[in-house]
Formats: C-alpha cells, structure tokens, sequence
C-alpha cells in the first residue's frame, strides 16, 4: 500500500503573507461567509464575535511578527557561521 505524500509549505515571512486570508480564516472558524467579516471590518456590520474573532487572530500575527520568527519557529534573518563568529570575538 502506498504512503500518502505530505507537502508542508514553508510559513510565510512578510506580514502582507500572513494577514492575506484572515477574513477567510476567521470565517471558517465562525462558519460565516467571508464577505460578511470584510463588511463587520470594515463597519458596514456589526458583530461582536467577528470583532474579537478578528482581534485575536491580528494578535496571533503580531506576535509572531514581533518575535522575528516566520511563523515556523525560525528566525527569518539568517546570518552565516563567521558573522557570528566575528560577534562572538568582539563581545
């Protein structure tokens, strides 16, 4: 029997990537149409539920923005062995 390929995409590493599909996101987890949070967003509608729906998943991004990794625990500025080498000597 043949194993199923798995493919991982590697996290994105700019903010526009990981923002892009957050109304969609959101409305998967609430199971609305995504048309519908773009409207409470941008105050056409109100919910509270899409409100801190959309809080929380814009915070999930923020921190892994502000922590400077890429969404994959890694850090996203990748520096060679003697720069920090060089570093290392100088400290």
């Amino acid at each position: 029997m043949a194993r199923a390929k798995v493919i991982l995409k590697p996290a994105p590493t700019n903010l526009a990537s990981l923002i892009r599909g957050l109304y969609g996101r959101v409305a998967k987890q609430l199971k609305v149409d995504p048309s519908y949070v773009s409207r409470v967003a941008r105050g056409e509608r109100q919910s509270d539920e899409i409100e801190l729906s959309l809080e929380r998943e814009l915070r999930r991004i923020m921190s892994m923005v502000s922590t400077s990794h890429n969404g994959a625990k890694r850090h996203s500025a990748k520096r060679s062995r003697t720069e920090v080498k060089k570093k290392k000597k100088v400290a």
